[in-house]
Order: C-alpha cells, then sequence, then structure tokens
C-alpha cells in the first residue's frame, strides 16, 4: 500500500461513518491528490458512480487544482453533475489541507437523486390542482353539515352583490342577486324559495317571479 498522510488517513472512518448514516444513495470518496491517476483511497457506495479504490482523480478535481479561482476555498458545495448512464448527482467537495495549507485531498460526497426526483414527481402530480375559480366561478368550495349552512352561506356571498340588506334592494338587484344564485344551483335545495323570501321581504310567488325574469335574462344572453 502507498503511504497515505495521516490527516488523509483520520478521513477514512470519516468516509465510513457519513456512509453509513446518510445511506446507499450518497457515494462517500476520498481522494489523495498527490496521485492523480489513483487518487481514490477510501470509497464508500461506490454504486453510485461505478468506481473502486484507485480509481483516477475527475476532471473537476484537476481543474480546481490548477485553477487560482480555488486556492482560498475551502468547499464547492451542492452543484450537479451526471453520471456515464444519465443519472443526476448532488455533488459537493470538501478540499482537506496540510498544516501548509496546501490542498492533499479531497472528501466528496455525490448524493443520487433519481428516487427523490421519482417522489417529487409523484409529489407534483398530487398537488396539482386546476383552479376552482375558473371551474365554477368560486375560490372554495364548501362543506356544509346542514342544508340551512349552505342556503345561508350562499345568500351572504350574494349580498356582497348589493351591499346592504337583500330587503332593501331595489328590484332589479334583486333580480340579479336570483340569477346569481340560480346559477349556483340554490334552487336545487329545498325551502331556499322561503328562505330568501324572509331575506329579501317578498313572497315566495314574487320570489319565483322574480326568478323567472332572471332566467329569462340568461336566456335572452345565450340567444
Amino acid at each position: 500500500m502507498k503511504k497515505i498522510h495521516p490527516i488523509l488517513k483520520a478521513f477514512i472512518p470519516v468516509t465510513k461513518g457519513l456512509a453509513q448514516m446518510l445511506g446507499p444513495d450518497y457515494e462517500i470518496v476520498l481522494h489523495d491528490i498527490t496521485d492523480p491517476e489513483r487518487s481514490v483511497i477510501a470509497i464508500e457506495n461506490g454504486h453510485v458512480t461505478g468506481r473502486k479504490v484507485g480509481a483516477p482523480l475527475t476532471d473537476l478535481g484537476l481543474y480546481i487544482l490548477r485553477s487560482e479561482k480555488f486556492r482560498e476555498v475551502d468547499i464547492v458545495p451542492n452543484y450537479m453533475t451526471t453520471t456515464s448512464d444519465g443519472r443526476i448527482l448532488r455533488s459537493t467537495t470538501i478540499f482537506i489541507r496540510d498544516e501548509n495549507e496546501r490542498i492533499i485531498g479531497f472528501l466528496c460526497i455525490n448524493f443520487d437523486t433519481t428516487k427523490v426526483s421519482m417522489f417529487k414527481q409523484v409529489i407534483d402530480q398530487h398537488l396539482s390542482f386546476q383552479k376552482l375559480e375558473d371551474l365554477a366561478g368560486a375560490n372554495h368550495e364548501k362543506f356544509a353539515s346542514r342544508v340551512e349552512e349552505l342556503l345561508n352561506e350562499a345568500i351572504q356571498e350574494v349580498k356582497s352583490l348589493t351591499g346592504k340588506p337583500l330587503r332593501y334592494a331595489t328590484k332589479e338587484e334583486k333580480i340579479n342577486v336570483l340569477k346569481k344564485l340560480d346559477e349556483k344551483g340554490f334552487f336545487l335545495l329545498k325551502g331556499a324559495v322561503d328562505l330568501l323570501a324572509r331575506e329579501m321581504g317578498n313572497s315566495k310567488f314574487t320570489i319565483y317571479a322574480y326568478l323567472r325574469e332572471a332566467r329569462n335574462k340568461s336566456d335572452a344572453n345565450i340567444v
């Protein structure tokens, strides 16, 4: 075995410990840069990139060693790399320096994002929505436990159209309110006309007459 710097040798159990903690999708690699052609001196979960002890330094590692921009850098975190078979890795390279601040090795962490990406696709699919407002003109669906609750909520919602109690609305305003309620299916519910008659201060017969006018207006607009 080649002689390994004592500082690098101390990182061998760190390599093993990180892999055991993080799991099989994390490849942990320890490089000795004094021998670029056989730089890998410890590796855990090498199946991620298919490497073993004795593998060479990567092209990025070689570039880092030659580039002035990394002279004062200690870590290159969370960059994207791709394996030969197309899997995306989230990678981090940590510089290991000796007592004279010279780089003697790299501790690299490569996370295979394949499983997480698949999980994210499932999550995104289940959190993809159509806007209810586009479908039904409302921004929420009411989950009432009683019919009366549903009726009252519908009336409270259309009151904003007039800006005043419905009994003080003009005939035209009341017809517009009925038109809106009819579009929402309000009159499919039992007791709707009685409740609205009380709110508007009109008889049921008047409400039915207003409703006919509202529907006639709608039909005219369709034509």
